[in-house]
């Protein structure tokens, strides 16, 4: 659970809001810690009347009163080391990122090599396979005239005399 959360539930004036989904739970508190600490920056300001608030009101959070504006931060005046460190980690990407792309390349030429390579022996074994082909085709000629020529010659034996 969020830090922001368990400060929270301990809080008497939240016990209303238990009810609520934990992210909420937490912006609420969060929203309830700024308009304290606005509070306690601005001038004392007269108490009002208590009053009964409705079931409606009592579960949406208060609104706040005047404008509330994020704080702007600024940033840290960049000390020259720092810069240096900078510049180094920069010089240090930028050269990490040359030999990458070099390796990158030698890389996609040794894939192009290697695929004219895979080419050329699939031209040889389709070329091989054809001729295999070509061969099975001359044997089944020569098969079916040895067959036909001894049909032929078998033909006056089985004639009835």
């Amino acid at each position: 659970m969020s830090e922001p959360a368990i400060q929270t539930q301990s809080h008497p004036d939240r016990q209303a809001d238990r009810h609520v989904a934990g992210p909420l739970r937490d912006w609420l508190a969060t929203l309830s810690r700024i308009e304290a600490a606005d509070q306690g920056r601005a001038a004392p300001r007269p108490a009002q009347p208590a009053a009964s608030p409705k079931p409606a009101e009592a579960r949406r959070p208060a609104e706040p009163q005047g404008g509330w504006e994020p704080r702007l931060v600024q940033p840290a005046p960049a000390e020259p080391k720092a810069r240096e460190v900078e510049d180094e980690d920069v010089a240090a990407l930028m050269a990490e990122n040359m030999v990458l792309k070099a390796r990158l390349k030698v890389e996609a030429e040794r894939h192009e090599e290697l695929q004219a390579i895979v080419a050329q022996e699939l031209r040889a074994l389709r070329s091989h396979v054809q001729a295999e082909v070509e061969r099975a085709e001359e044997l089944r000629a020569e098969r079916d005239l040895w067959m036909a020529r001894a049909e032929a010659l078998a033909m006056p034996l089985f004639q009835k005399r």
